[in-house]
């Protein structure tokens, strides 16, 4: 399956931007997470270890340039790293939600 890692807008925060998240997993989990890589359409996070499956919904709420930002997604590839997990999220945003995340994400490359 093809996830679009090729995209032509895909920032790779260094380091990596915390921020919260809830996923409807069973049971239910929340907590803080780490975006890795972002792009209008998906996100690669770093969570705490859990029993997460290819299909969970996720909540995600994190801070881009003083805004902070909610989005949902569902997770698409998971990878365990030990005591850390690598999740791919493919996020369910609006097209307005997804110029507001361009913007966003424009004005931080500029502050950095």
């Amino acid at each position: 399956m093809y996830y679009r890692r090729n995209e032509a807008f895909r920032y790779a925060f260094d380091p990596s931007l915390p921020g919260n998240f809830i996923a409807h997993t069973t049971p239910p989990i929340k907590g803080e997470l780490h975006i890795l890589d972002l792009s209008v359409k998906g996100m690669k996070v770093e969570v705490p270890v859990h029993d997460y499956q290819i299909g969970d919904r996720m909540i995600i709420q994190f801070n881009l340039v003083n805004q902070q930002l909610d989005v949902d997604g569902q997770i698409v590839w998971v990878k365990n790293f030990g005591r850390k997990v690598q999740a791919g999220i493919k996020l369910h945003t609006s097209e307005d939600m997804q110029k507001q995340l361009v913007s966003q994400l424009k004005l931080y490359v500029k502050q950095k």
